[in-house]
């Protein structure tokens, strides 16, 4: 669906006008429909209020708006965080267009990578710190019930990623591949690959507010740590001639496997997703004067967000 759909905004009240659900769609009553089958509050609806936004990504930051500001009763999901606001990709209303999707009932990964999934995710979740010693191979082919290749394949997966560490002899033990400062910005180095005029991808011009073929300032730099690339920035901007201030910053967040060029550039080992940001800055008055697209390596990268509750 694009995003310079034009897009509603619509409100759910019962009859004593406490606000029930807060959505939006271009196609306002056929969603209705669809929450009529499978709403158990629907019945309680008494009013409604629809306001029209010219884009999708205008509709989905005034839903967020209100979401956190009127608190409606049947938002459960939107109620938890900000980070939950948005779906990956918007949703397909029509139906045949709708994907068939099949439930995973069983993992049917090779057994190698079953084994550096499960420790991955202790190493990354901290459970098994940083310079403690993993499982002997006998223990890896006891508790997994595979074989000797199939334990030294899974560790060497986790070697590349940087996340284990082999001692001749001794053991395999569990590391970072994180820089050692990537925490100090001031350390940090920016090398601006590309700058000059671009037409902009239809959700950075949407954003900004600009036509598709209208040329934008676009600057593509990468960020060094330790002699390590860590992030890919794309700057967006109407023109060059000011660096605007952002006074907020409205964060969408994503994760895919890589592009070749994103995979060459910052030298990721192979099946290692990347933690893609579309960053908007705004200014005082909400409008958008900059995008970023920043793109960072997944086993490397964290995300800290704090949400006030009151």
């Amino acid at each position: 669906m694009p995003e310079v759909e034009r897009t509603a905004l619509y409100r759910l009240y019962d009859a004593d006008d406490r606000l029930l659900y807060v959505g939006i769609s271009s196609m306002p009553r056929t969603r209705w429909q669809q929450h009529a089958s499978s709403k158990d509050w629907w019945p309680d609806v008494a009013t409604r209020e629809v306001e029209w936004h010219e884009t999708r990504v205008g509709a989905a930051a005034a839903e967020a708006e209100a979401i956190r500001a009127e608190k409606p009763a049947h938002n459960r999901m939107h109620n938890v965080a900000p980070t939950e606001l948005l779906g990956l990709l918007p949703v397909i209303e029509n139906v045949p267009l709708r994907p068939s999707l099949k439930r995973v009932e069983r993992d049917s990964r090779p057994a190698s990578q079953r084994a550096a999934a499960d420790l991955r995710a202790l190493i990354m979740s901290g459970d098994a710190p940083l310079g403690s010693k993993l499982p002997t191979t006998a223990e890896f082919i006891e508790q997994y019930r595979i074989s000797n290749v199939t334990v030294q394949r899974a560790l060497a997966t986790l070697k590349e990623e940087g996340l284990a560490v082999g001692r001749f002899g001794v053991g395999v033990y569990v590391t970072s591949p994180t820089p050692e400062h990537l925490g100090d910005p001031e350390v940090h180095e920016v090398a601006v690959t590309i700058a000059g005029e671009a037409r902009p991808p239809r959700r950075v011009a949407s954003a900004l507010g600009v036509g598709d073929s209208v040329l934008v300032w676009r600057e593509e730099a990468v960020v060094e740590v330790d002699g390590w690339p860590v992030r890919l920035i794309t700057t967006y901007r109407r023109d060059s001639k000011t660096t605007p201030i952002p006074s907020a910053h409205v964060d969408y967040l994503s994760v895919r496997l890589p592009t070749s060029a994103e995979l060459i550039a910052l030298s990721l080992p192979d099946e290692v997703p990347v933690m893609c940001t579309f960053r908007l800055g705004q200014d005082s008055s909400g409008s958008v004067v900059e995008v970023h697209s920043l793109v960072e390596p997944g086993h490397m990268c964290q995300r800290r967000y704090t949400t006030p509750l009151q």
